[in-house]
């Protein structure tokens, strides 16, 4: 028998190792004081060819160079699919009431999926996006034609590798995060968040509120099985689901899991900006889902109640606006 020394028996193993541990390779589009918009407001700060998925964007500009910010839109296409979009705050979970206001510079936060930190304009988006074929990063001025400076990174890997909560997620999956434009809900209706025909995994819902009355805190989340029309609770109230507890009644707070970023409550009316995300436990669905949250509800209920038309408190008509961020396969 042939004998192999321990050295070989080593390098055997570490290339063996080293085959088998593929992290991809990671590349970085930067734009440095640039004002890359063109006459129709758009500017393309990141594209690739092939398969990879970005790993993160990084957005930062001082209000006399990048007018409004917060007002920019952010489009991600994945194989020429519209998979993100939304105002930059927004995604972020940050009321545009802060917009130019000194209170909006005391706001720091890190969560999974976003994250601000500095004083100024700066917005972190931790968002893991799959691409198969090509990716393409837009932004989109909230007026055309100005001569805004921007400061972005965009950072992707050649690599499609994603886990999210403990669980490796297929190939072939892809990342949603539109954000659902804001909609008058009339007392007792519900309002979709968020709706898919596939298998897919809830990471993080964001919810912007601006309701007559304080009945809008009542409202329990719902999960639609929309093959068969029956849904399951996803919460005992508003504020529960966002991990608070008496309409809020310990104030703001913004946590690595949950929080509101705006919450103001005056004469019975509420506006409100918050988010929640499953970092460790995702909300999962093998049959096509629509997830919905309710303008009001009835008192009494568990998880086999029905909808009713009976509503606790006050009623009256809210906005609503929302981003709920998922995957899909």
């Amino acid at each position: 028998m042939r004998k192999i020394s321990l050295f070989a028996l080593f390098v055997l193993i570490l290339s063996s190792c080293a085959a088998n541990s593929d992290c991809g390779r990671s590349f970085t589009h930067v734009n440095k004081m640039m004002s890359p918009f063109g006459p129709d407001g758009k500017a393309v700060i990141f594209s690739a060819e092939g398969e990879g998925q970005i790993e993160n964007m990084y957005f930062c500009g001082d209000y006399s160079n990048w007018h409004h910010p917060g007002n920019t839109v952010l489009n991600v296409y994945c194989d020429g699919t519209l998979c993100v979009s939304g105002k930059l705050y927004e995604l972020a979970c940050l009321n545009m009431d802060y917009v130019d206001d000194e209170e909006y510079r005391k706001v720091f936060l890190e969560t999974p999926l976003f994250s601000k930190f500095g004083a100024g304009n700066s917005i972190s988006l931790d968002f893991k996006i799959p691409y198969y074929k090509s990716c393409e990063v837009e932004l989109v001025q909230a007026e055309p034609g100005t001569k805004d400076q921007i400061w972005t990174t965009v950072r992707a890997n050649t690599k499609v590798d994603i886990s999210w909560g403990g669980r490796k997620l297929p190939h072939g999956v892809y990342f949603k995060g539109i954000r659902m434009e804001n909609r008058s809900i009339k007392s007792g209706d519900q309002f979709t968040i968020m709706e898919s025909g596939r298998n897919s995994i809830v990471t993080g819902v964001n919810l912007f509120l601006n309701s007559e009355t304080e009945c809008s805190m009542e409202a329990c989340l719902r999960a639609f099985d929309t093959r068969s029309g029956n849904f399951e609770y996803l919460s005992s109230g508003l504020e529960d689901f966002f991990l608070g507890t008496y309409y809020f009644d310990s104030g703001q707070f913004m946590g690595y899991k949950c929080g509101q970023t705006y919450l103001e409550r005056k004469d019975g009316a509420v506006k409100l900006s918050a988010y929640r995300q499953f970092p460790d436990n995702p909300l999962c669905f093998n049959h096509p889902v629509r997830i919905t949250v309710r303008n009001g509800e009835q008192n009494g209920i568990d998880s086999s109640s029905d909808v009713t038309d009976e509503i606790y408190l006050e009623r009256g008509n809210c906005t609503m606006g929302a981003v709920c961020y998922y995957y899909e396969w």
